[in-house]
C-alpha cells in the first residue's frame, strides 16, 4: 500500500510541458518511411535563424548557419537572408536562401551532416 501511495505522489508531482509551437518557424521529423520511428528532426526556431538537425542515431544536434561554399551566414546575415521553400525527402533537406545579392540553392545531407549551396544566379 505504501508503494502505491509513493508512486501516486511521484507521478502526480511530475509535470511534462511541450514547448510552444509558436517557438518554431519550421519543424519536420525525419523518417525513412511514414511507419518508421523518428530518426531525428529538422527545425528552425523563431529566435534562431539557423537550421538545426537533430540526429537520434548519432546523438548529435548540429546547427547549419554558414552556407558553404558561399560564406553567407544565416545567423550573422539575418534578417537580410533567410531560408524558404524547404523540401524534405527523408535523407536530404533542400531549400533556397533569399539573398538580395546572391540567392542560394542548398542541400543538407542528414546522414553525413554536411551542407552544400550554390548560387541560383538571381
Amino acid at each position: 500500500m505504501k508503494i502505491i501511495i509513493i508512486f501516486a505522489l511521484l507521478f502526480s508531482s511530475t509535470y511534462i510541458y511541450a514547448e510552444n509551437i509558436e517557438n518554431y518557424e519550421y519543424y519536420q521529423t525525419w523518417k525513412e518511411l511514414p511507419e518508421d520511428e523518428s530518426m531525428g528532426a529538422i527545425y528552425i526556431k523563431s529566435d534562431d535563424p539557423c537550421i538545426i538537425v537533430a540526429n537520434k542515431s548519432k546523438s548529435t544536434k548540429k546547427r547549419f548557419c554558414e552556407l558553404l561554399p558561399s560564406k553567407l551566414n544565416l545567423e550573422s546575415d539575418y534578417p537580410t537572408i533567410f531560408p524558404y521553400m524547404l523540401k524534405f525527402d527523408g535523407v536530404v533537406l533542400e531549400f533556397f536562401v533569399v539573398a538580395p545579392w546572391n540567392e542560394q540553392k542548398c542541400k543538407i545531407d542528414l546522414n553525413k551532416e554536411v551542407i552544400h549551396c550554390e548560387s541560383t544566379g538571381k
